[in-house]
């Protein structure tokens, strides 16, 4: 009874966006992969990350994902000579999640180490949802700023024109989801930096693609693509934890790390 309403909701669905009607939501259409996935879920499926004495191996998991992305973003772990400990990381819902705890996690900061009662964060116009649930949800203000209608991209100087004493975060996108666009990282995160506030990098979409297209941009395997192929092109601009300004990261596994 129960297995056959679910078998036939379920080939409903997949005629949805089987037929190639479907633009995100979903990223891997392969049966047999899908078949794996279940399996994989199946095995796990009452297991609460809540007990680790009865579930370790779903942290060992977790902390093995999250070391392979901190090493795919090329951030330091706590085991590098660094003064500040590291990168760490968690598992989520999804992004959506994630810049929620970005947010808050720079909110907390702000309050502690300066004081700050009435924080803010400075993002581009084109910049995700979560955004505003999170100023909703943690009792900040979401101070959005315009993007050039030619280039999609949003004016550092107008960025820096927004920042008040109260800013706490700066956000930009790598890519944003409503065009594709990768934000100024460099610049914003640099101006963050200057300012002693955070910045994060919203790689929810392109986090599992744009490590990889920076390799084949390394072997040569993208200069047709570079605007002018006999300069030194940057296809992909850092976006991530090589720059000094960047202080917290999201990328969606779900996505296009087929998870």
């Amino acid at each position: 009874g129960i297995l056959t309403l679910l078998t036939e909701w379920s080939r409903k669905e997949r005629e949805l966006w089987e037929g190639g009607r479907a633009s995100g939501a979903i990223y891997h259409g392969n049966e047999k992969f899908h078949e794996f996935l279940g399996k994989a879920y199946g095995l796990f499926s009452v297991a609460n990350p809540l007990h680790p004495d009865l579930f370790p191996y779903v942290r060992k998991t977790e902390g093995e994902v999250v070391a392979m992305m901190i090493h795919l973003f090329r951030g330091r772990t706590s085991r590098d000579d660094d003064d500040d400990g590291g990168c760490c990381g968690t598992l989520t819902s999804g992004g959506t999640e994630s810049i929620l705890l970005a947010c808050k996690a720079h909110r907390d900061r702000a309050r502690d180490l300066r004081g700050i009662a009435s924080p803010e964060i400075v993002a581009p116009t084109t910049v995700h949802a979560a955004f505003q649930k999170a100023a909703h949800y943690f009792g900040m203000r979401l101070i959005l700023v315009d993007v050039d209608e030619r280039t999609g991209l949003v004016d550092v100087d107008d960025v820096r024109r927004n920042m008040t004493r109260n800013t706490v975060l700066v956000a930009g996108s790598a890519p944003n989801f409503p065009h594709g666009i990768i934000d100024p990282i460099r610049e914003l995160s640099e101006l963050a930096r200057e300012r002693g506030v955070g910045f994060h990098s919203d790689c929810c979409l392109g986090g599992m693609i744009l490590p990889f297209v920076e390799r084949l941009q390394a072997d040569g395997r993208l200069d047709d693509v570079a605007s002018r192929p006999d300069d030194d092109v940057d296809v992909i601009p850092p976006y991530d934890f090589r720059l000094p300004g960047v202080t917290s990261l999201s990328a969606d596994m779900h996505k296009y790390g087929y998870a």
